[in-house]
């Protein structure tokens, strides 16, 4: 399998997955708010790094899984019905408030990416039943050798999307405040992928 599509693959899904309002994203935007760029940059990549981490975490739990017997033929089943509940839960959830203001918190931006990162595990089980999604439909194929392409996808897909709510500022506000694409799309699209892992014939 081309590396490339599997760098692609996780960059996407990491995009599209941190796109919802969350402490990352806001936080990366207080800082742009308040034009100190070096530190939203420096902020996004510990977050970036982090989520490097956790994937890495979670794709090896998810290979492992798939290469245990009696197991993996569940897998497709299971990631469809969890993709399908976590599109409904992007449908119907409410917008929050970004609540972004003025700070003069003097902490470090890296540590203090770091640590927000690390206080959010529910990557590990994201990543665990997207990756399982994407191989049991045989989408792409993780191994040994270019495990690190996919994670580094994911960890690449986590920044831009970083840099471009850094880029974006005041106006990354408003499509936060538009819930269709902050939270529809993202939800349409897990319901999408949850759907076709029923009448794929690789079922």
């Amino acid at each position: 399998m081309s590396t490339f599509i599997l760098f692609i693959a996780g960059f996407f899904f990491s995009f599209i997955g941190s796109i919802p309002p969350g402490s990352i994203n806001i936080t990366t935007l207080q800082y742009a708010l308040e034009n100190r760029i070096k530190a939203a940059f420096s902020f996004a990549t510990a977050a970036a790094l982090t989520e490097y981490l956790y994937a890495a975490i979670a794709v090896r739990f998810q290979i492992y899984l798939t290469e245990t017997a009696g197991i993996s033929q569940y897998f497709q089943m299971v990631t469809g019905s969890v993709l399908i509940l976590l599109g409904l839960f992007n449908l119907f959830k409410k917008p929050v408030e970004s609540n972004v203001q003025t700070s003069g918190e003097k902490r470090n931006a890296f540590k203090k990416g770091v640590l927000l990162s690390l206080a959010n595990p529910l990557a590990i089980p994201f990543w665990l039943m997207v990756t399982a999604y994407l191989q049991s439909m045989g989408w792409v194929e993780i191994n040994g050798q270019n495990f690190w392409i996919y994670v580094a996808g994911i960890s690449v897909g986590t920044f831009c999307l970083l840099a471009s709510v850094i880029k974006l500022g005041s106006r990354f506000t408003a499509i936060q405040d538009n819930s269709f694409l902050t939270y529809k799309v993202p939800g349409l699209i897990f319901i999408g992928m949850g759907i076709w892992s029923f009448i794929s014939p690789n079922q």
